[in-house]
């Protein structure tokens, strides 16, 4: 009996605790860490920090006016600049040539294919083993894996920095695909585990009847019908990782060997130049993928997640 509980330890933490380490390290941790220094009084760099409970708060929405200023800046960007000036610029041939476009579509693509493979590995190997588990263990990992979809991004980037840093993987290509990978398996994970639900356990035990091991069981019987749900997780990790912007941004920053499109064009503007002639016409080109993938695979988004709407 002892044994027969270890094996199914074993075999839960070799579904679930991957896509658990991975959600740890993106987005848990440093969303812990963010809360925590948020009470303190700490210039980031030294070890000297002083509580000051909820009054780094109470300074932001009262005395920082910069706040204030980037929300309304944010809002004017969003309807003027993007949709009006986007439109209107069309050097698009002298474009290409100055931004390299071909390395950046190389390193757009190796984070899009790495992130959305390791996904499609991962997530429907941790939602099948939570679904299937009931314990405290599976609702602990459960909860642990899907927090970060409650939390907005913004709100723990800058600890999330400091694990990369820690790990030696800023400015790294590695470092990208890890965090896009943390980042995007919450949503796959919470997707799958609610479509697991509705594949009859009758099928699993007619399998075990028949002599099938539990991982070939996944492989040979549940994985197979999890199609229509996957093809959706792909089609919603591809077009998250191919526009991220920010992520690129945190842990790349500015090595231009590692940037994406979308961060190779964001540094163009600084305070003291702002290249809209180039820019926005990389914007463009940076966009038609991503359109012509959403056009082609629309239809499996919606049927993906119908499929698994009504139990049968």
């Amino acid at each position: 009996m002892k044994s027969k509980k270890i094996r199914e330890f074993l075999l839960f933490a070799l579904f679930v605790f991957p896509a658990v380490a991975f959600v740890l390290f993106a987005t848990d941790i440093p969303f812990v860490m963010n809360l925590y220094y948020s009470v303190f009084d700490w210039n980031g760099v030294g070890k000297d920090m002083e509580f000051v409970g909820l009054a780094n708060y109470v300074k932001i929405f009262t005395n920082d006016t910069l706040f204030w200023k980037g929300v309304t800046f944010t809002l004017k960007f969003a309807v003027f600049y993007v949709v009006i000036v986007n439109i209107l610029s069309l050097t698009v041939i002298e474009t290409w040539t100055k931004f390299d476009f071909p390395k950046l579509i190389g390193n757009t693509l190796l984070y899009t294919v790495a992130t959305v493979l390791v996904i499609v590995l991962l997530a429907p190997m941790a939602a099948y083993k939570l679904a299937r588990t009931k314990n405290k263990l599976s609702g602990i990992c459960f909860i642990l894996v899907i927090m970060p979809m409650m939390v907005p991004f913004q709100s723990y980037m800058i600890s999330l920095t400091r694990v990369v840093a820690n790990a030696n993987l800023t400015g790294t290509r590695m470092g990208q695909i890890l965090v896009s990978i943390g980042l995007c398996m919450p949503l796959a994970v919470y997707m799958i585990h609610g479509f697991v639900k509705n594949v009859p356990l009758e099928l699993e035990e007619c399998a075990c009847i028949d002599g099938a091991s539990k991982v070939r069981t996944y492989f040979s019987i549940v994985l197979p019908l999890l199609k229509p749900i996957l093809t959706t997780v792909v089609v919603l990790d591809t077009l998250a990782t191919w526009n991220d912007i920010i992520t690129n941004q945190l842990i790349v920053g500015g090595n231009a060997r590692a940037m994406n499109i979308q961060n190779a064009l964001y540094m163009q503007f600084s305070a003291q130049t702002a290249d809209w002639e180039h820019a926005l016409p990389g914007i463009v080109m940076s966009m038609i993928p991503s359109l012509i993938f959403f056009v082609v695979m629309q239809k499996h988004i919606v049927g993906g997640i119908t499929a698994g709407a009504v139990k049968g």
